[in-house]
């Protein structure tokens, strides 16, 4: 964001990465954000510090600011003209507003609408019309990397209690029965009468497989805010499962292609069900955007979704570690879910933000 305190390029220090990862024990999660256009950088420093990257976690948004020159208005005013008001007021060359974005964006260009900026001024810069410098940001991606094991991840459990993830913490709530029905239904192997797995190289295996039976979606690796949500929703339109057609299968213990038609479910919904969608907007709402003196946080994250970050990466009785506090949702996240931690901030009015964020009752029930 051009600030001081993201201009050093601290996030892309090897040796900042290497003191987190000399401090965490093996299999110690890291979630560090990064820019759309730097995460190579990011997850780069990560690695070369030692970590494992494990995921790329993507945080998808639609209240985005599209930061982008008008091509158009740049070229007119290189060759030193200005664009005129269609009805003779404002600014010329202002820029002018545009809410044709995804979730209804504005630029910063005066308030001027396109129509009152669509004189022509050059004929040069006409021929630039509709073109932009760069796309508006609608997405935030979480770099998700592990310190090396000590030997298996089993051994690694039973020695240090780290290097797992928690997914039942994390699952998407089926939406209602039908939703459930479906999900499970696509997943009744046992149903199926599935037999072994069979694989050429490396055979079958000893057991049948099972039916799927989670209480909720497998948690993945892709996040949404609600209006996100609602325009996936939009696109992808109502989608109601039918009866499969008939499978058939020349060889015992194919599974899924073993003649079966009695599998049925009447699921009706839109796409966004398969993710977990968070109701904060990307920029964190009024209640968490804390301000003491007038002093205001640039990049507050959304409480919900530090929330989910805590319980997807830490073990039981584990510890927290936030090396830029910020506003502290960190901090706050992780008292309502009940687990410890440790943060850090260098900034002394951002330290008073958080003061101020966890002066403030805390009522688990309301999350």
């Amino acid at each position: 964001m051009n600030l001081g305190f993201d201009s050093t390029g601290i996030a892309f220090d090897v040796i900042l990465w290497k003191d987190i990862l000399r401090v965490l024990k093996p299999g110690g999660h890291v979630a560090a954000f990064a820019a759309s256009r730097t995460y190579h950088r990011l997850a780069c420093a990560i690695e070369d510090a030692g970590f494992e990257i494990r995921d790329q976690i993507d945080w998808v948004y639609a209240s985005g600011m599209p930061h982008g020159s008008d091509a158009r208005l740049l070229v007119d005013r290189e060759l030193g003209a200005e664009r005129t008001h269609v009805a003779g007021k404002g600014h010329a060359g202002a820029g002018y507003s545009d809410t044709n974005g995804f979730g209804g964006s504005s630029t910063a260009n005066g308030g001027k609408t396109k129509s009152e900026w669509d004189a022509l001024a050059t004929e040069q810069g006409e021929q630039w019309s509709g073109w932009y410098s760069q796309l508006k940001p609608a997405h935030e991606p979480i770099c998700l990397a592990r310190k090396p094991l000590d030997g298996t991840l089993d051994h690694n459990l039973l020695g240090h209690g780290t290097g797992a993830l928690h997914i039942d913490a994390c699952r998407i709530p089926f939406r209602n029965t039908a939703d459930e029905k479906e999900s499970k239904n696509k997943n009744r192997h046992a149903d199926f009468n599935s037999g072994p797995r069979d694989n050429h190289i490396y055979g079958a295996d000893k057991a049948d497989r099972t039916d799927y039976t989670a209480e909720a979606r497998f948690t993945p690796n892709m996040l949404f805010d609600q209006s996100t949500a609602k325009e996936l929703d939009r696109q992808s339109g109502v989608t109601v499962s039918r009866k499969g057609k008939p499978r058939a299968s020349t060889k015992p213990g194919d599974g899924w292609s073993m003649t079966h038609t009695g599998a049925e479910y009447d699921d009706a919904g839109g796409a966004s069900r398969f993710y977990p969608v968070f109701r904060y907007c990307p920029k964190a709402g009024p209640g968490e955007r804390l301000t003491v003196d007038g002093i205001l946080h640039p990049t507050v994250k959304p409480l919900e979704l530090m929330r989910w970050l805590v319980r997807l990466v830490t073990p039981p009785d584990g510890l927290v570690l936030e090396p830029f506090a910020g506003s502290g949702a960190t901090l706050e996240a992780c008292r309502i879910e009940d687990v410890r931690c440790v943060a850090a901030e260098m900034d002394s009015d951002y330290v008073r933000l958080i003061a101020r964020r966890m002066a403030r009752p805390t009522n688990p029930v309301l999350f």
